[in-house]
């Protein structure tokens, strides 16, 4: 480094100072008349935009609404669209569009813009009420004439009447004008400038001069230190220079391969810090743009992938393990292009990931490849899977080795296609061992001649069931040795149905029916023997013949009704006639008719089944007047039944006067009003009330089944503690009990009260814990429980008796019904007990069950809602079990 001495001369410093200066200043003294030069422009545009809306206000008026639908094609039109615009063509203005919404020149004073088609997202702003202006040439869009500068505003065009634009206006001024304003306006400022420039640019020197003085000195000795740090700086950059070389070798060697290669920062996803020259030939960007361009990575990453691919890379820097990815680009011409992206990550000493180095590898053919391969294969798979049938290639072997089998064999036999392809197992094993060797035989005879094969043989299915199959095939040739190409078809079915065909037919030909077909010309084209042996005609007389041929003369127009109906589509089943047998007399026949259809299920003719009726209707009519006979009798009975019902209730209530009579004066007699009585007569005179007593009880119950089934009882309903009516029945009932040396218990449970009839309620227990104690033999025990269960109050009387055979358990709540057991060991009572609790229990709405086994004891189980608070009758089933 050399220094410059001497005082005759500026220091270079000052030199240097000065120019900078100057060139400071001349860049701000620029960039104000730049900006002057732009506002003054900006003015002048907004002048013309101004203008061009105001025209187009004015001429809106003169405009058709045709002229913005259609391009304007009549001349007589265009030459009035011609003088409409003329004045303003000679106001400067270039050329005039205008344009309909979706962007076709429907007008222009340049006729052959007329007809064409841009589309631009302004016409949208315009459209919405805008005013937009641009600056550009006048043929930039096309267009005859001197390609001038031109200034073009776009306004709304509103016609006469219409509250919304319903076009576009487009006028191109000649932008010559506004550049000469905007010239005049800045020229007097830049003079002005200039002169205010050089006189502050002179009053800079002296101040240089001062600060040159103090410079120089602290210039000396930095140029010391400069040439020391120049020392050391060139150290440096020869080893620089031997990095770069380095650099330069590897860059050269990596920019050679086939493959784009980058460095993106971790914390910066989507930004590179270096990417080769290979990105420009793949993508179409180069790699100067490519660093550039603020998240470039992400703006050509396909939108499809781009949320896979973001996961990936933030799972692969997160694991900081090398990590592969295939993904789409989109390149600068709109190219999809596949890459597949091989990344390392490197981490800082403490084991941080810091960078992402990686390779692009461009696979879109690969990947077209790929896709035509899959599409042909789609398009195999597609073909074999519309093919009713198994398709497949095998070795000509003895386990015929599969090479290819369509998925249609695991509907064949069971198994998957990759059990024969894996060699899991061999189709022989499938094929019937007594067919195994004929195939074998066929095929060989086939190959031999070299001509195609059809056979029929069985195969087994893994459940067990055998398969019929049609095998077609042929040898071909492939790789140097013969194969078989072919398919196997499931004729299963087909044989079912052919079996079945042939069973019908044998059923056809042996059923004592008639059974008969007729085409949809209504003529009779089928007739089996039992047809023969209803209707008296053979086969050979009745083919042919229309169907009334069977018909009696009062009803030949019934089977073309009949048969009007089956053609169109309609089944008949079991119409009862008459028909006419070939001997003239008459039978009754119940017709099945059912339409017969073809494979398209169109209406070909209809079948018939006969049957002769004849004996059954003679029975009908028996039946019916032995029904007639059987109700005139139930009737009657009925009626026996209801006098009885009521003969009883009359009896009953005659019977209670006088027994309460009785009653009276037995207690006046036994209480001495009549006199002393003596032991004997106070014992009879006890055996009489007794029975008195009973048989005012039975006058009760007897009325009190009259009430019930005369639809009469009432019940006086009010709230009933049901445990308390329990512990009185128990009590009363106790002295019997201990008189029979049977133990009666009571358990009760918490329980709401209940709307009831407290003296029916009290009478229903009465009733079971007498039957309980009556039926049970000394040293037993009667035991009653109650307890509220899911919303009802449930009353248990289980004994230790005798028990009730089961064939009698389901007449025990019947009137007047005593058990065998009871008849035969003369335990007293009227059969009565049970029909009337049963009544009790239904009129409060609850349900009264039994189960009992025979010399193990009864249990009775009643059901009465808590809930309720107007008991009514319901019908209710006994359970006996």
């Amino acid at each position: 480094m050399t220094r410059q001495t001497g005082s005759t001369r500026p220091p270079r410093l000052v030199l240097r100072f000065a120019i900078y200066s100057a060139l400071a200043l001349a860049i701000a003294g620029f960039g104000m008349l730049w900006f002057i030069r732009h506002e003054a422009q900006l003015q002048a545009e907004h002048e013309l935009t101004a203008d061009a809306t105001r025209a187009a206000a004015g001429l809106a008026a003169e405009l058709r609404k045709s002229d913005l639908e259609e391009p304007v094609r009549d001349p007589g039109r265009l030459a009035a669209l011609d003088d409409l615009f003329r004045p303003e063509i000679m106001n400067n203005v270039a050329r005039v569009k205008i344009w309909r919404p979706d962007g076709v020149v429907t007008y222009s004073t340049d006729h052959t813009l007329i007809g064409k088609r841009i589309v631009s997202d302004e016409f949208a702003e315009v459209m919405a009420g805008k005013t937009i202006r641009e600056v550009g040439h006048l043929n930039d869009e096309g267009g005859q004439g001197e390609n001038i500068k031109v200034i073009s505003a776009y306004v709304p065009l509103r016609l006469k009447g219409e509250t919304h634009p319903t076009g576009l206006l487009e006028f191109y001024n000649d932008y010559a004008p506004v550049a000469a304003q905007a010239q005049a306006t800045v020229k007097p400022i830049a003079i002005a400038l200039a002169l205010a420039l050089v006189l502050l640019f002179a009053s800079l020197f002296p101040i240089l001069n001062q600060v040159t003085k103090a410079l120089e000195h602290r210039t000396r000795s930095l140029q010391r230190q400069a040439e020391e740090l120049e020392r050391t700086l060139g150290e440096r950059r020869q080893a620089v220079a031997s990095l770069r070389d380095a650099e330069t070798r590897y860059r050269a060697l990596v920019e050679q391969l086939p493959l784009v290669t980058y460095v993106s920062d971790i914390d910066k996803p989507g930004f590179s810090t270096y990417v080769s020259p290979q990105i420009e030939g793949l993508l179409g960007y180069a790699p100067d743009e490519w660093l550039a361009t603020s998240n470039m990575f992400w703006r050509v990453v396909h939108p499809d992938d781009a949320e896979r691919v973001r996961v990936e890379h933030r799972n692969g820097y997160a694991s900081g393990k090398p990590f592969s990815s295939q993904y789409r680009l989109i390149a600068r011409d709109q190219r999809v292009v596949w890459v597949q992206d091989e990344v390392i990550v490197i981490v800082d000493a403490e084991g941080t990931p810091t960078q992402a180095q990686g390779f692009l590898l461009d696979i879109t053919h690969r990947k077209a490849a790929e896709n035509a391969l899959g599409e042909s294969e789609e398009r195999f798979r597609t073909l074999v899977g519309n093919v009713p049938g198994v398709i497949f290639r095998c070795e000509i072997d003895a386990e015929w080795t599969m090479e290819y089998l369509s998925d249609e064999i695991e509907d064949l036999v069971g198994y998957p296609a990759r059990d024969f392809i894996k060699r899991q197992r061999s189709y022989a094993q499938v094929v019937h061992p007594d067919d195994r060797q004929r195939l074998a035989d066929e095929v060989e005879a086939a190959v031999a001649e070299d001509r195609p094969y059809t056979t029929q043989y069985r195969v087994i299915h893994s459940d067990g069931s055998l398969r019929h199959v049609v095998e077609r095939g042929k040898a071909v040739l492939s790789g140097g040795r013969h194969k078989l190409d072919g398919a196997i078809f499931d004729v299963t079915e087909h044989r079912l149905a052919e079996t079945e065909r042939l069973k019908l037919a044998a059923i056809v030909e042996s059923t004592d029916d008639a059974i008969m077909a007729a085409g949809v010309d209504g003529r009779l084209t089928s007739w089996n023997p039992g047809a023969e042996r209803v209707f008296g005609y053979a086969a050979d007389e009745v083919i042919g013949k229309p169907i009334s041929i069977l018909a009696p003369v009062d009803k030949q127009k019934e089977p073309f009704e009949l048969f009007n109906r089956i053609i169109e589509g309609t089944p008949i089943a079991h119409h009862e006639t008459v028909r006419e047998r070939k001997d003239g007399s008459l039978i009754n026949i119940s017709f099945t008719f059912s339409p017969i259809r073809d494979t398209t299920g169109a209406v070909i003719g209809a079948s018939a089944i006969a049957y002769d009726i004849t004996e059954r209707k003679h029975a009908e009519a028996d039946r019916e007047r032995l029904l007639h006979e059987l109700e005139s009798q139930n009737e009657r009975l009925r009626e026996l039944d209801r006098l009885k019902d009521e003969f009883v209730a009359l009896v009953s209530h005659e019977l209670r006067t006088p027994l309460t009579s009785i009653r009276g004066y037995l207690e006046l007699v036994l209480d001495g009003e009549a006199g002393d009585l003596n032991d004997e007569q106070r014992q009879f005179l006890g055996v009489v009330e007794r029975n008195a007593h009973r048989l005012l009880a039975l006058v009760g119950d007897l009325l009190f089944l009259a009430q019930m089934e005369a639809g009469k009882l009432s019940l006086e309903v009010g709230a009933v503690d049901l445990s308390a009516i329990a512990a009185e029945s128990v009590e009363t009932a106790r002295p019997l009990a201990e008189e029979k040396d049977v133990t009666l218990t009571l358990a009760t449970g918490p329980l709401a009260l209940i709307a009831g009839d407290r003296a029916r309620i009290a009478q229903l227990l009465d009733n079971l814990i007498s039957n309980g104690i009556k039926f049970t033999p000394s040293g037993g025990r009667v035991d009653v429980r109650v307890r509220g269960q899911r919303g009802n109050a449930v009353i248990e009387v289980r004994d230790t008796g005798m028990g009730i055979p089961a064939e009698e358990q389901q007449h025990l709540f019947e009137r007047f019904f005593r058990t065998s057991r009871a008849t035969e060991q003369a335990i007293p009572g009227t059969g009565l007990g049970l029909a009337i609790s049963k009544a009790i229990v239904h009129g409060h709405g609850g349900r009264i069950t039994l189960t009992s086994e025979e010399g193990a004891g009864t249990t009775f189980r009643i059901s009465i809602p808590v809930r309720q608070t107007q008991p009514e009758p319901v019908a209710s089933e006994e359970v006996a079990s």
